[in-house]
């Protein structure tokens, strides 16, 4: 009797042991389900979240509500930096000849009044460098209220006559204007495919022998290789493709010695052989010179 009471105890006792564990495992699954839940809505909200922040990201730069609101915000910090005296009361511009006053004023798009801060100097610089007048500019904030503008400007060494029109050209070949060219009547008239390109060393001969600029009425480049100066009586003077310079320093010694090109009866001067000159005259006579410089040149 005492052996049944302790088996129905004993098995009493495990079907209560039983309830608990079920108990627990029915406890730890429902956290499950409820962690899993609390997961899952965790990442709808966050799926939701992103997905909106792109929505609002693709309207704000595709309505230009993002320029706008930059805009806005440059458009406050330069009318605080103005109030505060940081305001355009000079434009300074040196280094200036040729370059038009009124284009430049527009590229450096400041005025009197407007804030400093306003004017981007990198671009003004840019701007204002494809003037074709400028060869290189600087500009720079002079806090607080000066604009500076620093140019370097081509020089012009020539008139090109190219196709019935003429041009005013710098020492690189580039043309500058065909404009007022009546301010620019001293210098050299060139002609002649490719002649621009190289007119700076020419010009160099030239100035060397300064007592041939007053005979001069044009030079013309032929075969783009060698020079002819043209002398205002109708004389021409034929130069070498190679040592211009002596051939034609030979011709002004034989003119200082004889006036060769102060004479009408001369029609051409040839120097483009070594150690002599070839003269020939109206008459058809052709006379030939002992050049006293030597080396003066070669045939073509």
């Amino acid at each position: 009797m005492a052996a049944k009471k302790k088996k129905a105890t004993v098995a009493k006792t495990k079907k209560r042991g039983t309830r608990k564990s079920d108990l627990k495992r029915k406890r730890q699954k429902n956290a499950r389900q409820e962690a899993m839940f609390l997961w899952a809505r965790r990442a709808m909200i966050a799926v939701s979240v992103v997905a909106l922040m792109f929505w609002g990201m693709a309207w704000f730069v595709l309505s230009d509500a993002d320029t706008a609101s930059v805009n806005w915000v440059k458009s406050k910090a330069l009318t605080v930096t103005a109030d505060a005296g940081f305001r355009v009361d000079d434009i300074l511009v040196e280094g200036r000849k040729y370059s038009d006053s009124a284009a430049l004023l527009a590229l450096i798009n400041v005025q009197a009044g407007d804030p400093i801060f306003a004017l981007d100097p990198v671009e003004a610089k840019e701007q204002i460098e494809k003037i074709t007048w400028v060869e290189t500019a600087r500009v720079e904030r002079r806090l607080p209220d000066t604009v500076y503008v620093h140019l370097q400007e081509r020089t012009p060494i020539a008139l090109w006559e190219h196709d019935g029109e003429v041009s005013v050209i710098d020492s690189q070949g580039i043309a500058l204007t065909q404009q007022s060219l009546d301010l620019f009547k001293n210098l050299l008239m060139i002609r002649g495919k490719g002649a621009p390109e190289k007119s700076r060393d020419f010009i160099t001969i030239l100035e060397a022998e300064k007592d041939i600029l007053p005979f001069i009425d044009h030079a013309q480049l032929i075969d783009e290789r060698r020079w002819d100066v043209l002398l205002t009586d109708g004389k021409r003077i034929k130069l070498p493709a190679k040592n211009a310079f002596l051939a034609l320093r030979n011709v002004m010694h034989k003119h200082a010695e004889d006036n060769i090109l102060g004479k009408e009866s001369i029609t051409d001067i040839d120097a483009r052989y070594a150690g002599r000159l070839i003269v020939r005259t109206k008459l058809g006579k052709v006379q030939d010179y002992k050049a006293d410089v030597k080396n003066a040149g070669t045939p073509l």
